[in-house]
Formats: structure tokens, C-alpha cells, sequence
């Protein structure tokens, strides 16, 4: 009886200690998230610190496109924003939409005129996003207006947080005078409102919260000069200021660390602050760093800009390693895998500094990507035409699938052809790869051209393989369309090459704005034009990721 008595006695401990144990786990991640949803991705940098870490990820040695979608106007809110139910938000010139996790669209609402990049999403789901015009807005999650209220002159740029009292912190920037500071209660009410310094051109980066404690960096466009603040949430009251020397454009913000660590930026430079204002360390990386830095589980600090860079928390570099493209925000998972979206491209980094895979896409892409429960990865692109602009949402999956690299261009002389070198980078087969070239073409009769693609499918490319393809039937007939070797000045235009498939991370060369001269006359074929072969003679060109 006394042993039975003891065993129940035991396993009402163990099962208490457990509940604790997922209790307090619940309670640190809803201290960190404060007056944020507890949701995926609530707001840039996913967190009040702005850490840029989320607690989900998935594995995978490339990555797949789930889906993409159009929406109308030009790129407000450059990093989405992601409710507990999947929902994510994103803000264009035209509209904050709301999107299911399948790429459908909820609804859309227009609030005003031009939106601005803030946004964030509270702990009730009321989503809050600035605009132009010096106002913040409160959006219910059905789309519906809650309120408006107006900061101060200038946009309500990237400048937003939330505290554990639902205090949202948000600031302005305004090139002709003095930008304002304010903290708004969660109806709509300005508890307080300041200016930092009565100096012209100012602009506020998004603050991070720690403690009592906001910290902002404000850039002053007169000198290009960036500070550092510390405000007492409370009143306003500044606590300390600090300044960080020479920064061509609004720095993103500070991100903190767990032990209350500040970590800013300004030009090349990254600075490491105690809570007290005092300075830790500085860093110089060389080349300019292009958003907030990002921490590792380990308590490693990542930032990105033409490099992407890890140092440890004494400001020791650990590696660096040059981006794909320049990147213009850096995420990590919760495996440490850091996400950066370039200039072109989403890229996937190791914790070690390994290039893990680059996912192209032939739209400029802005802001850091945000990261689902279930490990999907949203970014932003957007087009550019003469008549308006488009912006793209897109869902990226890391899986373990085949990935096609175009890793070589053949420039010379081919009969009917253009040969291209294709490798599979990753840990599934590939079948079926369809190979196309995309030339403008001048026709003969009329002062214009037509597009033409050629296209080629590839029936096998094994793991690890590389192999020499040739997309076939490339023939334009003399008589039809204008050539260099007949009318002297006339030239086709190589605008793009591609290779995708089915469970296929695609490649693309010449992507973005860049071209190529490709000279083909009837069946003879020269990639970079007739003049460019006989200048520099036949040879392989290299391509890099």
C-alpha cells in the first residue's frame, strides 16, 4: 500500500513538473511577443526585441514554389506579417490585403491613399499599418477600420512596436521639418508624443522594446548622420543618445539580445551597446550593411549587405561570406538556417556560412522574409512597367528535391542551337527539366520585334550531374527578320535563359534587367553577337550563383 501510495505521489510530481515546465515555456514566449499576437510572424523582425528568429522552420537541401501571387500597386509593407491562423498580410500602394496560407485572397480594404511599410498585428488580431500622410491606422481582422490617428508630419515609415500593454510605438519621417515620436494606446489615444531634437530631415527606424526602454535609431537626412536613442516608455523622457557617425539611407533599426545587448548599425559599422549606453564594441564589416542584425540560438549575430556576416557576442567575426545578390533583410529559423531575400533571389544560408540553395525569381525583391508554422517562407517582389507597378507575394517550401543550376553559356558559333551547361545541385533527380532561351527578335518589314522562346526538354539530369544542353531549333529566317550580317546595326536580343520543371528549384540566367546580344541568321547561331565571336573568339562562360 505504501509503495503504491508512493508511486501515485511520484507520477502526480512528474506530471506537475511537466506542466510547469510548458507553462513557463509559454509564458517567456508570450513575454517576448508582449502585446504582439502570439502568431507566427506578427511583425517585421518577428518580435518585439526584433530578433529576426522564429521558433519554426523546416528542413530541406533546396526549395520549391508553393505558390505566387499578383496584387495591385507598388510595395508598401515590404515584409509580411503572418496571424495565428495563417493569414498574411501585406500592405501595397493600394491596399492591405489579407491572404490565405493556399495564396487566395480574404479580402482587401483601401484605408487611404498611399500606404507606408509599417505593420504589425496586436495580440487581438487588430492589424495596425501607417501611411503618408503622418497617420496610423487599427484594422479589425475582418478589414474593417477601427480608428485613425495622426503622429506628426511625414510618412509613418518602418517605425512600429508593440509593448506587453498593447502601447504601440511608432514614429515618423519627414524630410522638410521635425519628425515626431509617439506611444498610442491600443483605442486610438496618443499617451504621449516628442521630438528627439529639433533638427530637420528626420526619420525614425522601427524601435525594439526591452524593459522600460524603446530603442530607436533616427536618421537625419541633413549630413547623413544616425543616432541611437534610449526612451523611457512611460513618458517619452529620452534616456540616453548616442551617435553613430555617417549612414547613407534610414537604417532599419536596432535588434536586442536576450541579455539586453543593443545592437545598431550605421554605414559599415555595427555597434554593440549595454543597456546603459555604454559602448560594448564596434565593428567594422568593410561593406555596407543593409538591415537589422538577426540572433542565433547560440546567441550569434548575423547581418547582411553585400556580405552576410556572423559574429560571435564579443564582436568576433566568425565568417563571411558574399551574398548571392546584395541582400536587403536576413531571417534565421529555428535551426539556425539563415534566409536573406537579394536583389533577385531568396537565399538559404548554414549555421556555418555554407550557401545552402538560391531560389531566383526575375522580379526586384525588397525586405525580409517572414517564416510560417509549418516552415513556408513569404517575400516580396515587385514589377516595374512604364505604365504602373506590380507586386507579387511569394510562398517558398524547403524540401529535398532537384536543383537545376545553369552553370555554363557557350558564346560562339553553333548550327541551330544555344549550348548551356545544367547541374543538379540537389538530392533528387530530375526529370523532364524544360530548357528555354527567350530572344527579341527585329523584324524586316516592320520597325518593330516579336519575343520568341526555343525550348528543350532535358529528360534526365541525375544528382550531383552536369550536362551539356542544347536547346535545339533556334532558326530565323534572313528574309523575315533583321540581322547584323545583312543590315549592319540591326541585332537580336538574348533577354533570358531558364530551366525549370516539376519538384524542380529553377535557374535563370540573365535574370533582372540584363541581356545579351545573340546574333542568328537563319541556321547560325552566336550568343553574344557575331562582332563579340570574332573579337573574343569561342568559349565557355562561367556562371555563378
Amino acid at each position: 500500500m505504501v509503495r503504491k501510495l508512493i508511486a501515485i505521489l511520484l507520477t502526480l510530481l512528474i506530471l506537475f513538473s511537466s506542466i510547469s515546465v510548458v507553462t513557463s515555456g509559454q509564458k517567456n514566449q508570450d513575454d517576448e511577443n508582449s502585446g504582439l499576437r502570439d502568431s507566427p510572424w506578427p511583425i517585421e523582425q518577428h518580435d518585439v526585441r526584433r530578433t529576426g528568429k522564429s521558433p519554426y522552420g523546416k528542413d530541406g537541401c533546396t526549395a520549391l514554389l508553393k505558390w505566387r501571387i499578383e496584387l495591385s500597386g507598388a510595395p508598401s509593407s515590404i515584409s509580411p506579417v503572418i496571424d495565428k491562423d495563417g493569414t498574411i498580410y501585406i500592405v501595397t500602394s493600394e491596399n492591405l490585403y489579407a491572404i490565405s496560407p493556399d495564396g487566395t485572397i480574404k479580402w482587401k480594404t483601401k484605408v487611404g491613399n498611399t500606404f507606408c511599410s509599417a505593420l504589425a498585428i496586436g495580440r487581438d488580431g487588430t492589424i495596425y499599418t501607417g501611411m503618408w500622410n503622418g497617420k496610423l491606422y487599427a484594422i479589425s481582422p475582418d478589414g474593417e477600420k477601427k480608428w485613425e490617428v495622426r503622429i506628426g508630419p511625414g510618412g509613418v515609415a518602418r517605425s512600429l512596436n508593440i509593448d506587453k500593454d498593447g502601447i504601440i510605438y511608432v514614429g515618423t519621417a519627414e524630410l522638410w521639418g521635425v519628425a515626431k515620436f509617439a506611444a498610442v494606446y491600443p483605442n486610438g489615444t496618443i499617451k504621449w508624443r516628442i521630438n528627439v531634437s529639433d533638427e530637420w530631415g528626420q526619420g525614425f527606424s522601427a524601435p525594439a522594446i526591452y524593459d522600460d526602454t524603446i530603442y530607436v535609431e533616427v536618421w537625419v537626412y541633413y549630413g547623413e548622420k544616425t543616432y541611437l536613442y534610449a526612451i523611457y516608455k512611460n513618458n517619452g523622457t529620452v534616456k540616453w543618445k548616442r551617435k553613430l557617425g555617417w549612414s547613407g539611407t534610414l537604417p532599419n533599426g536596432p535588434s536586442i539580445a536576450e541579455d539586453g545587448t543593443i545592437y545598431a548599425y550605421a554605414g559599415s559599422t555595427l555597434f554593440a551597446y549595454y543597456p546603459n549606453g555604454t559602448l560594448k564594441w564596434k565593428k567594422n564589416l568593410e561593406r555596407s550593411i543593409s538591415e537589422s542584425p538577426v540572433m542565433g540560438n547560440d546567441g550569434t549575430i548575423y547581418v547582411g549587405g553585400f556580405n552576410i556576416c556572423a559574429l560571435d557576442p564579443d564582436g568576433n567575426v566568425l565568417w563571411k561570406k558574399e551574398c548571392p545578390y546584395y541582400s536587403h533583410g536576413v531571417i534565421i529559423d529555428k535551426n539556425d538556417v539563415i534566409y536573406g531575400t537579394g536583389t533577385y533571389g531568396l537565399f538559404a544560408f548554414s549555421p556555418n556560412g555554407t550557401l545552402k540553395w538560391i531560389y531566383k525569381v526575375n522580379e526586384d525583391l525588397d525586405g525580409s522574409p517572414a517564416i510560417g508554422e509549418d516552415g513556408t517562407i513569404y517575400f516580396v517582389g515587385w514589377h516595374y512597367t512604364s505604365h504602373d507597378m506590380t507586386t507579387y507575394l511569394y510562398a517558398i517550401e524547403p524540401r529535398d528535391a532537384a536543383d537545376l543550376r545553369i552553370t555554363g553559356v557557350y558564346y560562339g558559333p553553333t548550327f541551330r542551337c544555344i549550348k548551356i551547361k545544367v547541374k543538379n545541385a540537389g538530392c533528387e533527380p530530375a526529370y523532364n527539366a524544360t530548357c528555354e532561351a527567350i530572344v527579341q527578335v527585329p523584324l524586316r518589314f516592320r520597325s518593330k520585334s516579336e519575343t520568341i522562346v526555343f525550348t528543350t526538354t532535358v529528360p534526365f539530369i541525375d544528382v550531383g550531374e552536369e550536362k551539356v544542353v542544347k536547346i535545339k531549333d533556334v532558326y530565323l529566317s534572313p528574309f523575315l527578320y533583321r540581322s547584323p550580317l545583312v543590315d549592319l546595326y540591326w541585332e537580336s536580343i538574348l533577354k533570358e535563359i531558364r530551366v525549370e520543371g516539376e519538384n524542380i528549384n529553377p535557374d535563370i540566367y540573365l535574370e533582372g534587367n540584363r541581356c545579351d546580344l545573340i546574333t542568328v541568321w537563319g541556321p547560325f547561331v552566336f550568343v553574344g553577337s557575331f562582332l563579340g565571336w570574332l573579337v573574343f573568339g569561342s568559349r565557355w562562360v562561367e556562371v555563378t550563383s
